[in-house]
């Protein structure tokens, strides 16, 4: 039994993570209307963000959470400012294909420059950090473990609040339920797409500090985590920011408790399956609206 409730908790720890991921990919579907194929890359670059900070600038991987987020906002920021801002302009579609392919294509440069810079060998973070546990009765945790669940908890209520509370998360509200309208109040699109983009990759690169002292980190690390985000999403609700993140606890669950049953290939099958029964009983998600 001791065994399986430190399974249970080690799911609701990376689960948490899971959820940032989702929750970030989750904000551009509900704002842009788009599907960011790229998402998993830019958590792989946030990844080895944090490894060469802690490398060469010698910083506690606690710290690059200092760092690393309003790094990938910039990026975020900048990658739609001036270059997925260029295809709605030429499209008319509330949905442009063209971005899709874009984030397709973005993907897989990506991937093939840190492949190219990088290696292809799967890189650690060497801390003292990293291996330190706190142990309760039975059970044991890695500091990262608490760490991680705290702050994607902050993180999370954080930015819910941020969404109710402030003009700009009022604004990104309206935009995602009906873009035409929000113009017409006096809402600039364009600039809260910019926003969004740039909030949804500084969440990300929250969760790839966060991931790092737990994985190790190869230019193809981000297609993994991408498409558990994607299952995490439709899991939880298209748009469903709030299902996003509970969606990813319930992945982290099914993950960890999983594999106290089944061998590692087989709990990634179940959690395939659990998530294709819930979709053919409840196509919006858990979480989600028919309407979404």
């Amino acid at each position: 039994m001791s065994i399986l409730i430190q399974s249970f908790l080690n799911g609701i720890c990376s689960g948490s993570i899971y959820g940032l991921i989702a929750l970030s990919l989750s904000l551009l579907f509900g704002v842009m209307k788009i599907i960011n194929f790229a998402h998993g890359a830019f958590l792989m670059m946030a990844m080895y963000f944090t490894l060469w900070i802690c490398r060469y600038l010698g910083l506690h991987p606690q710290l690059t959470l200092l760092i690393v987020p309003p790094s990938m906002f910039a990026v975020g920021y900048l990658t739609q400012r001036f270059l997925i801002k260029s295809i709605y302009e030429k499209e008319t579609a509330r949905e442009p294909i063209g971005v899709l392919i874009f984030t397709t294509g973005l993907w897989i440069f990506l991937d093939s420059l840190f492949l190219l810079f990088a290696g292809p060998d799967a890189q650690v973070i060497k801390h003292g950090y990293v291996n330190q546990t706190l142990v309760l009765g039975d059970f044991i945790f890695s500091y990262t473990q608490i760490f991680g669940l705290l702050f994607s908890v902050l993180v999370g209520f954080a930015f819910f609040l941020f969404l109710k509370k402030t003009k700009t998360g009022r604004a990104i509200r309206a935009t995602g339920q009906d873009r035409e309208a929000a113009s017409v109040i006096g809402v600039n699109s364009y600039r809260i797409y910019d926003i969004s983009f740039g909030i949804g990759m500084a969440i990300l690169g929250a969760a790839g500090a966060l991931l790092l002292p737990l994985y190790s980190v190869y230019p193809f690390v981000g297609d993994v985590f991408g498409m558990r985000a994607f299952v995490i999403v439709v899991l939880g609700g298209m748009g469903s920011l709030s299902g996003a993140f509970w969606g990813g606890l319930i992945i982290g669950l099914i993950e960890s408790v999983g594999a106290q049953f089944l061998p590692a290939t087989f709990t990634e099958a179940l959690i395939l399956i659990i998530f294709l029964i819930i979709l053919y009983f409840k196509p919006s998600g858990l979480f989600g609206l028919e309407s979404e």
